[in-house]
């Protein structure tokens, strides 16, 4: 018959201790990770799976210790009362590492907040076509594509489905008095406007229908942001931008209404833009 040897193998409670709480502490091996090593040390034993998971939590924080050598039989596990507890290094000090993750949590959190009102307040003044490569840049999705804002404009308006004292689109006096005007009516309305109160300049062809002014607009529209009037209008039947006469400042009158109007329709940047004025 052949020769049989007999190999025993031997695990040491102050090893396995010592490991799991390099594995958790220092090499980030994850909780679960530690937590299968302790358990597979701690078989073999009547207690309950909860109660083994709880004197595997109290080895990582040092209430209790794996200890002695199963070759020796000495194999065992150490709970300490409060005022047997040994010295855990601080680097196994899991309420010192817990109070460092919080201090570091709170001043990442404070940072943040400083970070994302710097940033809502620096995209306030990219141009719209430039928003999208902003977006990219900062791996966030895009808004909508440059060729698509006129689009974005119309579905923003159509969306609104508050009421509002005023219709979307119209001519503003110099003295606030607000005239609605279908969309795309604006310059037939004008001209209809001075025809009917000022006839001598309708009749006298001071109005070039040719000319178009600084602002985009000819003939009647042209006449009237000549001399003070606001026009609010979109081309794409978004929610309206004022066009006026870029050397004339607006009337006391008219920054009320229209800070107004676009408070109403929750647009605070432009409201508060009218009373930007250089």
């Amino acid at each position: 018959m052949g020769e049989y040897k007999e190999v025993k193998f031997d695990i040491q409670g102050e090893f396995i201790t010592k490991l799991s709480r390099d594995w958790f502490f220092c090499e980030n091996k994850g909780y679960e990770k530690v937590m299968e090593l302790l358990l597979c040390c701690m078989e073999g034993t009547d207690q309950s799976e909860k109660e083994l998971h709880r004197l595997a939590e109290d080895v990582l924080m040092g209430r209790a210790a794996l200890v002695g050598s199963t070759r020796e039989e000495t194999y065992n596990m150490n709970v300490y009362e409060p005022d047997e507890q040994p010295t855990v290094p601080e680097r196994f000090n899991i309420f010192l590492k817990l109070s460092k993750v919080m201090n570091k949590l709170k001043e990442t959190e404070t940072e943040l907040h400083k970070m994302v009102e710097w940033y809502e307040v620096a995209m306030e003044y990219v141009p719209t076509y430039q928003r999208n490569t902003v977006l990219k840049e900062t791996g966030q999705p895009i808004e909508s594509r440059y060729w698509d804002s006129l689009l974005s404009g119309y579905m923003e308006r159509m969306m609104d489905e508050e009421e509002h004292t005023t219709e979307d689109y119209g001519w503003l006096e110099p003295n606030g008095t607000f005239h609605n005007v279908e969309w795309g009516a604006h310059q037939e309305w004008a001209q209809n406007y001075i025809e009917k109160h000022f006839p001598k300049v309708a009749a006298d062809d001071e109005i070039d229908m040719q000319v178009k002014c600084s602002v985009g607009l000819i003939g009647a529209g042209d006449w009237l942001v000549d001399r003070g009037w606001v026009l609010l209008h979109s081309p794409g039947q978004g929610i309206a931008q004022p066009t006026r006469n870029p050397v004339k400042r607006y009337t006391k009158a008219q920054q009320e209404f229209l800070y107004g109007y676009y408070m109403e329709r929750g647009k605070g940047n432009d409201a508060n833009a009218v009373y930007k004025e250089d």
